[in-house]
Order: structure tokens, then C-alpha cells, then sequence
């Protein structure tokens, strides 16, 4: 089967060029255009943000709950001990107890809250995937025949696919996050910084480091994303070609060669997602590293501090519990910064063919074409294919259709019948 481009239809590095090379700033507009159509479910929105910052807040209490046991229960067991009081253990037991279903208490509330954060914010991208997919749909029907010319239909159904489902999960994966990390981190920074400055400064010491580590890389990421969705459109464009075209494959047992230039396209988007991976696993394992040394300067600075009375066993236990809890959506700001780079390029790509007006549009006053008994009259035409002017698909053609006629067009291959 020839698989060759026609001579009109633009290469994928021109494409690149094009359709798909954006800039930074683009990307940032792609973002902010992406949040306004999140914005067009505002309860869904605001439910699923308010639901994440309950979730968030009740889970900076357990620091704060754990922490007031151990001292109490510490004052309790030592007044006990001087004392030979056996009430004051079975009170600092008691304490315990309480403390226990407590802390289990808010762990079950903030399992609710997650729960709904969860299923709002999916809900949210399904609503902004639906809009978008529409309105790609419609827009696609309204372009003009040179840009379907140019323009390869498997590049159009990748980006609708898979561009579409990268700005679907963007609110899940992306803003959501950004709102749980901004509560974990502000206002649990806050609560460190006002209990002991110095060890605060430790507790969060890891902070900058992530945040220049996870703009870097999300540059990485988002470049690399521009290329696999090259190669993807090429892979799309393989299969589209060989299943359009199945007949003619299996006529001249061409199925090896298909199958090997299919393995070689994807072969080349295996080599990019690969480097996607390693991009993002380096990424994430030094910015876990550095927030088990953060954690580690936290143990040695407290427990010194303990030594000399200045804090409490229950305050450094405190610290430590809140990087405990602030250890997961460490580990997920590699996603988060994936999803950032992905919907970033994917709504850049979407957005710029949302975009684009078709060279060919009705009048504003236009009316409604009535089919009546008038007669349709094509009289000394000539077509070109955008990109080939110097030779014409069609020269001179005359003829007159009444309404209620058939015309039958005949003609030997690649004279023009299509």
C-alpha cells in the first residue's frame, strides 16, 4: 500500500512548525483558558474546592491532636510516678482513649471530604471534556477543504483524544492539588513558624528546593509532551491509512510490511514516553530526597531542643507527624507539575485550532437558502489543490442540475471525479 504524503499535505516537522509549535506564553494562556472552562460548573467547582480544604484542614489537626496527648499523658505518667497515684494513670489512660477516637473521629471526616473532593473534581472534567470535545467536533465540521487538505485526519482524531483527555483530568490532578498543597503547606507552615521559628525554617527548609526543582522539570516535560504527540499523530496516521485501506493490504500480503512500519512508529513514541518517565522519576526522587533530609535536620535540631527543655516531646512529635502527612503530597507534585506540562501542551494545541476561522464563511445577513425550483449552474470552473496552483484538478467544467435530477460523474483515476 503507498503510504506516501501527497505533495500538499504538510510534513510533521512542519506541522510542528505550524500547527504545533507554541511558546510558553501560549501555554500559560492554554491554562488560564482551560480554568475558565472548568468555570462554567461553578458548583461542581466550589464544591470540590471547599470539600479538599475541610479534607486538608482536618488533617493538619492530627499533628496538633497527637501532639497534645503526649504531653498530657507525659505530665500525667511523670506526676504518677512521683507520686505512687495510681488515678493519675488511669486518667492519663483515659486521656489516651479520648484522644484515640478523636484523632479516628476526624480521619473518618476527612475521608468524607476526600470522598467528595474526588468525585466533584472527576465530575468537573467530564463536564470540561464533553464542552470540549463539542465544540472541537463543530469546529471541525466548519473548516475549510484546504485545511482538511493539509492537515492529516489521524492528527485530528489524536488531538481530539488525547488532547481532550489531557485538559479533562487538568482540574483533578491539577488545581485541586494546588489548592491541597497551598492549605498543607501555608497554614501548616504557619502553625511550625509560630511554635518554633528555627525548627519551622527546617520543617519547610525542602520547599524552594521543590519549587525550583518542579518548574524545571515541568519545562522538560512539557517540551517532550509537544514531540510524543508528534509521534502519536504519526501513529494514528499509520493505522488510519492501513485500516482505511485493509483490502488492498491483504490483497498484496502486505501485512508484514504494516505491521513493521506500525511497530516503527510506535517504537519512536515508546522511546519518548520512556524519557517522559525517566524525567519525571528523577524529578520526584530528589525532591523526595530532599524532604527526608528536611525530616532528618527536623529529628537532630528537635531532639536537641527536647534535651535542653526548650520544647516538648509532644511538639516535636508534632513536627515530625505534619512532614509524615506532608510526605504524600510531596511525592505527587512530580504528577501535579506532569499534569501542569500535559494540559498546558494539550490545550495549546486544542485551543489552536478552536481557534482558527475558516477562510470560506457566510455573511453576516446571509438568509436561509430555500430550495425552491431553482437549478444549480456550475459554468466554466477550475479548481486547485491549496499549495499546487500551477496545475488545476479541474478546468473549465459546465454543466446545469434541475432540482428532482441525477447527474452521474464518470471518468478514468485522478481526473478529478472527488
Amino acid at each position: 500500500m503507498n503510504t506516501k504524503r501527497p505533495a500538499n499535505e504538510l510534513r510533521p516537522e512542519e506541522l510542528a512548525r505550524t500547527y504545533d509549535q507554541i511558546g510558553l506564553n501560549r501555554g500559560i494562556g492554554a491554562l488560564a483558558r482551560i480554568t475558565r472552562y472548568t468555570l462554567r460548573t461553578p458548583w461542581l467547582v466550589a464544591i470540590a474546592l471547599i470539600s479538599t480544604i475541610i479534607a486538608a484542614s482536618l488533617q493538619l489537626l492530627i499533628p496538633i491532636l497527637l501532639g497534645q496527648a503526649i504531653d498530657q499523658s507525659q505530665q500525667l505518667l511523670t506526676g504518677a510516678a512521683q507520686t505512687g497515684d495510681g488515678k493519675a494513670l488511669q486518667t492519663a489512660r483515659a486521656g489516651l482513649w479520648e484522644t484515640a477516637w478523636l484523632v479516628l473521629g476526624v480521619w473518618i471526616l476527612r475521608g468524607i471530604f476526600t470522598t467528595l473532593q474526588n468525585y466533584f473534581a472527576e465530575s468537573v472534567g467530564h463536564h470540561t471534556g464533553y464542552l470540549l470535545r463539542l465544540a472541537y467536533y463543530e469546529k471541525i465540521q466548519t473548516l475549510n477543504f484546504g485545511f482538511h487538505d493539509r492537515v492529516h485526519s489521524g492528527d485530528l482524531i489524536t488531538a481530539g483524544m488525547l488532547d481532550v483527555e489531557g485538559i479533562r483530568t487538568f482540574f483533578s490532578t491539577g488545581l485541586v492539588r494546588v489548592v491541597l498543597l497551598s492549605v498543607l503547606i501555608g497554614v501548616g507552615g504557619y502553625l511550625l513558624l509560630s511554635t518554633d521559628f528555627m525548627l519551622g525554617l527546617m520543617a519547610l527548609s525542602f520547599v524552594p528546593f521543590v519549587a525550583w526543582r518542579s518548574s524545571s522539570a515541568r519545562l522538560r516535560l512539557r517540551a517532550t509532551w509537544l514531540e510524543l504527540q508528534e509521534r502519536l499523530s504519526d501513529l494514528g496516521r499509520v493505522m488510519e491509512e492501513n485500516l482505511s485501506g485493509i483490502r488492498v493490504v491483504r490483497a498484496f500480503t502486505a501485512q508484514h510490511y504494516e505491521i513493521a512500519k506500525f511497530a516503527r512508529a510506535s517504537a519512536l513514541a515508546l522511546s519518548l514516553a520512556q524519557k517522559r518517565v525517566q524525567i519525571r522519576v528523577k524529578s520526584s526522587s530528589t525532591m523526595t530526597l530532599s524532604f527526608f533530609v528536611a525530616m532528618g535536620l527536623v529529628l537532630w535540631f528537635g531532639g536537641s531542643k527536647v534535651i535542653a527543655g526548650e520544647i516538648s516531646v509532644g511538639t516535636l512529635a508534632s513536627f515530625l507527624t505534619f512532614m509524615t502527612i506532608l510526605q504524600m503530597p510531596v511525592r505527587q507534585l512530580g504528577m501535579l507539575v506532569n499534569s501542569f506540562a500535559r494540559a498546558s501542551t494539550c490545550g495549546a494545541r486544542v485551543f489552536k485550532l478552536l481557534d482558527l476561522e475558516p477562510e470560506v464563511a457566510d455573511s453576516p445577513e446571509a438568509t436561509p437558502l430555500n430550495i425552491t425550483n431553482g437549478r444549480l449552474q456550475f459554468n466554466n470552473v477550475d479548481f486547485f489543490y491549496p499549495g499546487i496552483a500551477n496545475r488545476s484538478a479541474l478546468s473549465g467544467i459546465s454543466f446545469e442540475a434541475h432540482k428532482g435530477e441525477t447527474i452521474g460523474i464518470m471518468g478514468p483515476p485522478r481526473s478529478g471525479k472527488s
